[in-house]
């Protein structure tokens, strides 16, 4: 993996690279203080004496670990030098304005130059072992979601719907929730990213819940739309829209695959059946190690997707002080196409629950 990023070096000598995200993808590491440098032919791993061992032991050959001590602004132009480093890449979406003057005091002479998520350009694409983590990840998100529907009933909380998920989290098998989940009942599912709160569920409430666990640090995010009702012809409407949309966007994924063709298919779907103002966020996401990663399928730039990225497939009407419609699915672009791994039913006779 070094090689290949080095290959992606673009007018610069170095990569130093800080965001605790990027060091575990590449070393494994867990620790609150890692940091790496990577030179045309070496590589190292900063840690502070709490790690040092541990490190040692971890962190793969191909680094040479470096204890971080009081004579580290003294090491460090010294590391620059020796490698006669004139400009270092570094994670301009990470540092903050503060370690990015630190790091320029004690670089003197070196420009600091942006890499351009070279680390995140690379987690785009996962490997066999992440797409099957990614899978567990929603095969253990989806029978936390099945035990939900099952505790709905009617006066139950949002927030005490969060309860229940973080009570169960660890019982079905997840490490941590990917975010914050979503439950949203009535007017409340009319908001993208409403904020739980103490509303009750109430029969003929939608309800929509957006939730994702973590699996061996990997990123689930699924989201279903619950009927509590027979819904109304505006509701059939609506949901079949989105649903429509979904699977017009999903049937087009493949390898080479436009971005922006794939999110103009649902956005017809939806402007076809008079709803297009009433959708305005991004058509999906990659997940993996972060809940959002790339592709970014909000983009009208001319990106294509790949075999083995990873992608969220969203659309939803969301309609003000009324109520709204999200379906969310994950897909794996293979070779051959696609591959949907979220089985959770979404037909709307599926999605119509009793309390």
């Amino acid at each position: 993996m070094l090689n290949e990023i080095r290959k992606r070096f673009h007018h610069y000598h170095a990569l130093f690279i800080s965001n605790p995200v990027n060091v575990y993808y590449l070393t494994g590491f867990t620790g609150s203080r890692g940091l790496i440098l990577i030179t045309e032919n070496n590589a190292y791993f900063f840690t502070d004496f709490r790690y040092i061992e541990y490190a040692k032991k971890s962190i793969p050959k191909d680094f040479t670990v470096v204890q971080i001590n009081k004579k580290w602004k003294e090491d460090w132009p010294g590391l620059l030098k020796k490698y006669h480093i004139k400009s270092l890449g570094i994670e301009e979406n990470y540092l903050t304005y503060s370690q990015f003057l630190n790091l320029r005091k004690i670089s003197k002479g070196v420009r600091l130059k942006k890499s351009k998520q070279i680390i995140e350009q690379l987690r785009k694409i996962k490997s066999e072992r992440e797409r099957n983590y990614l899978k567990k990840s929603q095969t253990i998100n989806e029978q936390l979601f099945h035990r939900v529907k099952k505790f709905l009933s009617e006066g139950v909380t949002e927030q005490e719907v969060q309860r229940f998920m973080l009570h169960n989290l660890h019982t079905v098998g997840a490490e941590d929730f990917s975010f914050k989940p979503i439950v949203a009942f009535g007017d409340h599912s009319a908001v993208p990213h409403h904020q739980n709160n103490s509303r009750k569920l109430h029969k003929g409430d939608v309800v929509l819940i957006d939730m994702g666990v973590k699996y061996k640090s990997y990123c689930s995010d699924m989201t279903r739309t619950l009927f509590t009702a027979p819904p109304t012809p505006q509701q059939k409407e609506v949901y079949q829209t989105v649903l429509d949309a979904q699977q017009e966007a999903i049937k087009r994924l493949r390898n080479g695959a436009s971005i922006a063709r794939v999110r103009n298919a649902a956005m017809r779907t939806i402007k076809k059946a008079g709803y297009e103002e009433y959708f305005q966020h991004a058509l999906g996401h990659g997940t993996g190690l972060e809940i959002h990663e790339l592709p970014n399928l909000g983009t009208q730039k001319p990106t294509k997707l790949k075999e083995n990225m990873i992608t969220t497939i969203e659309p939803g009407i969301y309609l003000p002080k009324n109520f709204g419609v999200r379906i969310e699915d994950m897909v794996i672009i293979t070779g051959a196409g696609h591959l949907n791994i979220t089985k959770a039913p979404k037909e709307l006779n599926d999605v119509i629950i009793e309390l």
